[in-house]
């Protein structure tokens, strides 16, 4: 007899807090350059349910798309890692003192 599903599964890295503040910092750069979901896809060629998927943790962003996202919203794909950098490493850091 195997280990029950449930215990057997490891956590979905979706959900966890490092990538919530990523989704936060794409979401709040999409605001803030004024953009919908639509017009963000069709800026990096995708369909307005992938950026949607994306914010609400229903997909994962690979290297690539956060490339083109930063791009289509005018910030400096390496700032905008730095802002998601800058958030981890705050949550890393909350979470060694626990």
């Amino acid at each position: 007899m195997g280990v029950p599903l449930a215990w057997s599964r490891r956590p979905n890295p979706v959900f966890g807090d490092e990538y919530a503040e990523l989704r936060e910092v794409l979401k709040a750069a999409r605001v803030a350059a004024g953009l919908s979901h639509r017009s963000l896809a069709r800026r990096i060629g995708k369909h307005a349910s992938h950026i949607s998927k994306i914010e609400s943790g229903q997909r994962r962003v690979d290297v690539l798309d956060l490339y083109r996202i930063a791009k289509a919203v005018e910030v400096a794909p390496e700032a905008l890692f730095r802002q998601i950098a800058g958030r981890s490493d705050a949550i890393s850091e909350s979470g060694a003192e626990a």
